[in-house]
């Protein structure tokens, strides 16, 4: 029989849950010394969950982390609960689009940029990568049209036959082939 003054035993890391999912069963039935509850746990335990595929985000995470000053290689579990909050801000913020979208039956990019109104930085970066997304559409669609076709036109002279080298897009020698 353990005395109950002594800590019971930490529990062995499972493999796939995050540190903060560790953490969080760790610390149950430790009486109330935990100051850190979530909102509606209760009201969440007979709600079904949804497993997710952990690590999806790995390797982007990494990068992005490193991009924003932390070390090349992060902890695993670091990664890990970054990528748990990333994943729990972006699942919230898309229920949240549907509801606004519920009215309309259609979900729309403009119900995230409502959503993200009162936040200037987010709403200027995603109006930004739209842009420059709208941007990439239509250099990709000007390069699929400008696909070039060489002809070689011939014509009777004096000298026999003259003829000229044409480069043509796809859109005009379309147009020409079908007037003849």
């Amino acid at each position: 029989m353990q005395n109950p003054a002594t800590p019971a035993p930490a529990a062995a890391p499972s493999k796939g849950k995050s540190a903060a999912a560790q953490a969080a069963v760790a610390g149950q039935g430790q009486g109330s010394s935990s100051h850190h509850h979530s909102a509606g746990a209760g009201a969440d335990a007979s709600a079904p969950t949804l497993k997710r595929k952990r690590g999806v985000f790995q390797k982007d995470l990494q990068h992005m982390m490193y991009g924003f000053g932390d070390d090349p290689n992060p902890l695993p579990e670091t990664v890990a609960l970054v990528e748990d909050i990333v994943v729990e801000y972006v699942t919230d913020l898309v229920h949240k689009a549907q509801n606004v979208a519920s009215k309309r039956g259609k979900l729309l990019t403009e119900d995230f940029l409502y959503l993200i109104r009162k936040d200037l930085r987010k709403l200027h970066r995603a109006t930004e990568l739209l842009s420059m997304n709208e941007e990439l559409k239509q250099a990709r669609k000007a390069y699929r049209l400008a696909k070039v076709t060489t002809i070689m036109v011939w014509w009777p002279s004096k000298h026999g036959y003259s003829g000229l080298l044409l480069t043509l897009t796809s859109r005009l020698y379309a147009r020409l082939s079908e007037s003849n």
